[in-house]
């Protein structure tokens, strides 16, 4: 069984309408938005800090781990299988779903007729990339609804970039 540490911050920040909205991110994120409210020009206050803790994860490395950590007492004996199947089958549509997603957002993507299974996605061995900051921000503002390219991001920051250059000028 592998174990890990995980130390969480809640803070709250001041909306527009005066009420107070809670987040939660790492101590390392934390720690970045104290630093640039300090850096900041005119100093700024960082947000109100709610709560902070460790909190200790385990994962396990062999399938009687994974049974035990479900509840279970070794393979065989499934005392919890709800819960076993329950995180297997989330972690399962997870890797399907991103699978779909990929496909669909391919540049040779070309729709079959009737459902494309994508099953196979549970049993491949995935490398996590890590996502580049223009690949963030194209996810972040699709989440918000806004769907753009890679050359749109682009075009707009460039754009963003005269215009910060030109009232830099003017100032």
């Amino acid at each position: 069984m592998r174990d890990t540490n995980k130390t969480k911050v809640c803070y709250a920040e001041l909306q527009a309408d005066q009420s107070k909205k809670q987040y939660i991110t790492s101590e390392t994120a934390w720690n970045k938005i104290v630093k640039d409210a300090a850096a900041a020009t005119p100093p700024e206050a960082p947000p109100d800090l709610v709560a902070t803790q460790t909190f200790g994860y385990k994962f396990a490395e062999t399938v009687v781990e994974a049974v035990e950590l479900a509840g279970g007492r070794g393979v065989g004996e499934f005392e919890n299988i709800d819960v076993f199947l329950g995180v297997y089958n989330y972690a399962a549509s997870l890797r399907q779903d991103n699978e779909a997603n990929d496909i669909l957002t391919s540049e040779s993507f070309q729709a079959k007729e009737g459902v494309w299974d994508v099953s196979y996605a549970v049993a491949q061995k995935v490398e996590r990339a890590k996502m580049t900051p223009e690949e963030q921000a194209i996810k972040s503002l699709a989440k918000g609804g806004i769907h753009i390219t890679p050359d749109q991001l682009r075009a707009a920051l460039a754009m963003i970039s005269q215009q910060a250059g030109g009232q830099a000028a003017s100032a």
